[in-house]
């Protein structure tokens, strides 16, 4: 507000000035994942609530024109730390619906879980073993499949990630499928087949297994994979929306590859399957790039 001030030699207009950055952090974020899966953004969240705290302790009544020096200073820090929440909330927001999609949440797939420091650590020592600005080989022709062979820079963290997935579920839904009791009709192969899900398998259950839609193979050479941290690149190996139950048939069939090579199964189920491998791996192409953006 404006108070004028007289004195024997004329009038001067002071101005009380309530900084207009003052900065209020808005609520906690949403709960959408376990606060472990996104702890790095989140804790980037908290550095910055705790300087707006700070920012917001400071005196911020100035009188122009004589603290016009404190008072760009006030403002600007504030306009530097609005920036930073901005930053900070699309760090934090990128990673939760990452996370969300990874999960499958709406299909009410098991929850992602945070993998051992031991597993971080082995991710983390194979990353480091890849060449800096290695380039991934060309995608395969039509009709052949992506391989990760003995000689390649990245087989080491393959074979560490291949360890570390798929989980071991048991009697879990998938993609919104319950796992396939035994008995039932595979899928996979005509009805004229008779083939059924077999049973039990050492664990009393039916002999079925997580099957990665889209093969480890494919993962790891998608772009920007390879600048994940070690905590995603566990999560996108490892995500709900990515597996499916398959029976022991004809997931040794499929053996890591695409369902386009495997043959003698039924052609409206494999038709039906590239067509989710095709929706999959655009769903994991751009978590990977929510991630990305999630780790500033």
């Amino acid at each position: 507000m404006l108070r004028p001030a007289s004195t024997r030699r004329g009038a001067r207009l002071l101005v009380l000035v309530l900084a207009c950055a003052f900065l209020v952090l808005p609520g906690a974020p949403a709960s959408a994942a376990p606060a472990d899966l996104c702890a790095e953004p989140l804790a980037a969240l908290l550095g910055v609530d705790a300087k707006i705290k700070a920012h917001n302790a400071k005196p911020h009544l100035f009188t122009l024109p004589r603290q016009q020096g404190a008072y760009a200073a006030y403002n600007a820090e504030a306009a530097k730390l609005n920036a930073e929440l901005a930053k900070a909330k699309a760090r934090i927001n990128a990673c939760i619906e990452a996370m969300k999609t990874l999960e499958d949440t709406a299909a009410g797939s098991p929850e992602l879980t945070r993998p051992r420091p031991a597993d971080l650590k082995a991710i983390g020592d194979a990353t480091k073993q890849v060449p800096a600005g290695w380039q991934p080989p060309a995608p395969p022709a039509p009709g052949k499949h992506w391989r990760v062979p003995p000689s390649s820079a990245v087989r080491p963290l393959y074979r560490v990630l291949r360890d570390l997935s798929p989980p071991d579920f048991r009697n879990v839904s998938l993609r919104g499928q319950p796992r396939p009791p035994i008995g039932a009709r595979d899928p996979a192969y005509p009805a004229s087949s008779g083939h059924t899900i077999g049973g039990p398998n050492t664990n009393g259950l039916s002999a079925v297994s997580p099957d990665h839609i889209i093969p480890l193979a494919e993962i790891i050479h998608m772009p920007g994979f390879l600048r994940l941290s070690p905590q995603n690149m566990y999560q996108v190996v490892n995500a709900r929306v990515n597996l499916q139950w398959l029976s022991y048939k004809s997931n040794l069939s499929k053996s890591s590859r695409s369902v386009a090579g495997m043959s003698g199964v039924d052609p409206q189920w494999q038709a039906s399957q590239l067509q989710l491998e095709s929706a999959v791996r655009k769903q994991l192409r751009d978590t990977i790039g929510q991630l990305l953006r999630s780790q500033g």
